[in-house]
């Protein structure tokens, strides 16, 4: 692997390396048991779709829409970490620096040639870095929204924490958001990546005191095919990863974003009071265009509708500690996410009556029906498996 250098016009330098390939129960007690499809049950298959299932509900509820980050009575787990942060995170970062670019391009910084060498070393690009910069931008197309974000996470916002020092180095650092100019008209500012390190709050109560909860997130380079190096004044450096989204100009319904790469980050968390450690959910979702098998897409139709598929999640892990009945919860899932609907983000806010449809694979097993909001609470069918009831 070759970290490629460049220089910004930011007093630092930019280097791009693209490499191939509360209670006795506890809080999720209420959660823990398996429905009552299963008690008789001696039929293997039917017993991990019903484990699995059981696994589902206990740790992503966001896949079937009951979810609210700003909900503090609601349990959140290693799915809800991951897919509320990729949804909010680089994601929606990405919709949103492309919408402001489109109405205001000056709110970003030009740099002429992207690179020195390797890819984009010939190629402008427009950079949106700062925390105050990136706030005060993105606040003209997505008003209120970053308010409490954080796009400089220094040693300061994780303090109190217990971190090791590989840590502290991996969930500190810097968000930068970049447009890359192309010499096609037609793909011209629509290859968009997000890099570096955020934090952004959610709500989180065990029945004590705490409930204002962060997560921390930061861009894992390893799981990452392309990588971002900043460089400050005091020869100082941090590397991290990339989340490159392609804006498909060619779109025949809507905006469709396209993820161009297999990208990968890490959530830190720190709410859970049965620890004084911290405990992380890691997150990878592969992406190849032009292989229907493992495209990663997200589309916002003529109408409204959106639809994520994420067919290809190769790491999806994390523990928690429990001491009433001792565990680690440790989990690690593989499979596939798709969510279609109105809403599909911030379901349990969307208009009584709002339908959700969802078709997810994990271990192996196809979990597929659909969930309708009713003043805030969230009813679901499952059509597959047919033998098991939500």
């Amino acid at each position: 692997m070759t970290f490629l250098k460049g220089t910004l016009a930011l007093s630092l330098s930019l280097i791009l390396s693209a490499c191939g390939g509360g209670g006795g129960d506890g809080y999720f007690g209420k959660e823990n048991g398996s429905s009552d499809n299963n008690s008789n049950t001696t039929d293997p298959d039917k017993v991990l779709a019903q484990s699995t299932l059981d696994s589902l509900k206990k740790e992503g509820q966001y896949l079937f829409g009951n979810y609210d980050p700003n909900d503090a009575t609601t349990a959140k787990g290693y799915i809800d970490h991951s897919l509320d942060t990729f949804a909010q995170g680089p994601l929606q970062l990405a919709v949103d620096a492309k919408k402001l670019f489109d109405k205001d391009k000056s709110k970003f910084i030009y740099r002429e040639k992207c690179m020195d060498s390797g890819f984009y070393a010939n190629t402008g690009c427009y950079i949106l870095f700062g925390d105050n910069e990136i706030k005060s931008a993105l606040s003209i197309v997505n008003p209120q929204k970053y308010i409490n974000w954080d796009f400089d996470v220094n040693d300061n916002e994780i303090s109190g924490m217990k971190l090791s020092e590989d840590q502290i180095n991996h969930f500190t650092g810097k968000t930068m958001l970049i447009i890359f100019d192309n010499r096609n008209t037609d793909k011209k500012y629509n290859d968009i990546w997000v890099t570096g390190v955020f934090g952004y709050p959610y709500k989180q109560s065990w029945g004590l005191t705490q409930s204002d909860q962060v997560r921390i997130v930061s861009m894992n380079e390893t799981d990452s095919n392309y990588q971002v190096t900043i460089t400050y004044n005091d020869e100082t450096t941090e590397t991290k990863g990339a989340l490159s989204i392609y804006k498909d100009p060619t779109s025949t319904d809507g905006d469709l974003f396209v993820l161009q790469n297999n990208s990968g980050f890490d959530v830190l968390t720190n709410d859970n009071p049965n620890t004084p450690d911290v405990e992380p959910v890691s997150f990878t979702v592969n992406s190849i265009p032009g292989d229907a098998t493992a495209l990663a897409t997200y589309r916002i139709k003529a109408s409204g509708e959106q639809v994520l598929n994420l067919p290809n999640i190769t790491a999806l892990s994390g523990t928690r500690i429990e001491n009433e009945a001792p565990s680690s919860n440790t989990q690690s899932f593989t499979g596939s996410v798709h969510l279609e609907g109105n809403n599909i983000f911030t379901f349990k806010k969307a208009m009584n009556g709002t339908m959700l449809k969802f078709k997810h694979v994990f271990n192996g097993i196809t979990f597929e029906g659909q969930s309708t909001n009713n003043n805030g609470t969230v009813n679901t069918i499952l059509t597959q498996p047919s033998n098991l009831k939500y």
